[in-house]
């Protein structure tokens, strides 16, 4: 076999397997505002915690630079698919300062055997 093609063919089985190797499971990442000042937070609850898990959340950006009272705060939730199934995870928009929730959505989902979350769908209820 000619060395120049036996070296090709080692160069682009090393490439594959990289690329098998370095794939990583596709997370749900979600942002979520809230205005600074203002007595509200965003809870989550996951259904069923075996299927996926909140990795973790952080404030991306907040408009204004501090906490002005009406000033949009950004968070990002992301998600981790754990193992092959369905679940629901529920954002609720609750005043802090009677625990009531003004707004809820929720996504349903499903992680796939590459634990891949994929949103099959989202719906939204006011109880304002």
């Amino acid at each position: 076999m000619n060395k120049g093609l036996l070296g090709l063919i080692i160069i682009l089985s090393l490439i594959i397997l990289l690329l098998i190797i370095n794939k990583k499971p596709k997370h749900l990442e979600l942002t979520y505002s809230i205005n600074a000042g203002i007595p509200f937070k965003w809870e989550v609850e996951i259904e069923d915690e075996t299927v996926a898990k909140l990795k973790k959340s952080y404030v991306t950006k907040n408009e204004n630079k501090g906490a002005i009272v009406g000033g949009k705060v950004y968070t990002k939730y992301i998600f981790e698919g754990l193992k092959e199934g369905k679940t629901t995870i529920t954002f609720k928009y609750v005043n802090i300062t009677n625990e009531t929730p003004s707004k809820e959505e929720k996504y349903n989902i499903k992680v796939d055997k590459n634990k891949n979350i994929i949103i099959l769908k989202k719906g939204g209820i006011k109880n304002e």
